[in-house]
């Protein structure tokens, strides 16, 4: 689970039936915001769907994860988009998204085209639950990549819940402290919702780097995006990460 001040969001197939997982461990390093059993695996970022995964570049200021979900659309959190020290957004030009990147090693490149926010978004309120759940944009990319994306679900409150309580929903993303591999945690559950405002509370494992990327149901061979992570939370002592359901932004995405 995560480990972060109060309401303080993240500035940060080729097996039959599922995904594939790389085999090999990796060498322990500190966790960073990952309290207790740190369950994120690596996952081969040359197979579908962790191909259309990638980091969202931003020049001079870090890295977010984003997901191709069209030939020429990229979903991640507006927070990555958002310089709070100079008090303004990043500009298209020095935003790139690497697809399936890999230490160095990526599938596709793009430098994105323009933003298209959530109307209502105000990066002051990013510590609110209210500016939480409006915590998405969309990166229209200057080009079309050749990489198959993940579909946006089309589900509600209660299949969301069904999702982790089902154990088929996952989170995918480049965490600070593995930002050349793409991390998964398998399982995770969906734990509590703010149905008044629309934001997710769940028990994936994430941190700074992992903001963006997508919360997903896996079903087999049926991969889609149910929401992206946003931040976390501290609710009567317990932690929690938060996700923007798909729903906030699917009608967004279909104009």
């Amino acid at each position: 689970m995560y480990r972060y001040l109060q309401l303080l969001p993240v500035a940060w197939l080729t097996l039959a039936g599922a995904p594939n997982v790389v085999a090999d461990t990796l060498p322990p390093l500190p966790k960073i915001g990952v309290t207790g059993t740190d369950d994120r695996v690596r996952v081969d970022s040359k197979t579908w769907p962790w191909i259309a995964i990638g980091r969202i570049n931003l020049e001079g200021r870090g890295h977010c994860t984003g997901t191709l979900i069209a030939p020429d659309m990229v979903l991640t959190a507006a927070h990555c988009l958002y310089n709070a020290p100079d008090g303004r957004w990043g500009i298209p030009l020095e935003t790139h998204f690497v697809a399936g990147y890999d230490r160095g090693t990526y599938a596709a490149h793009s430098r994105a085209k323009r933003f298209i926010f959530d109307p209502e978004y105000d990066p002051k309120e990013r510590l609110e639950v209210r500016g939480m759940a409006r915590d998405w944009v969309l990166v229209e990319l200057e080009k079309p990549l050749d990489i198959k994306p993940v579909p946006l679900a089309k589900i509600d409150w209660e299949g969301l819940l069904a999702a982790g309580r089902a154990g088929t929903m996952s989170n995918a993303g480049y965490s600070a402290d593995w930002p050349e591999i793409v991390m998964r945690h398998a399982g995770c559950r969906a734990e509590k919702i703010f149905a008044e405002v629309s934001l997710v509370l769940h028990n994936c494992d994430a941190t700074f780097g992992a903001s963006g990327g997508p919360l997903l149901q896996i079903e087999g061979r049926k991969v889609t995006v149910v929401g992206l992570q946003s931040g976390a939370v501290t609710v009567s002592g317990n932690e929690y990460g938060t996700g923007v359901p798909v729903w906030n932004f699917a009608k967004a995405a279909q104009r």
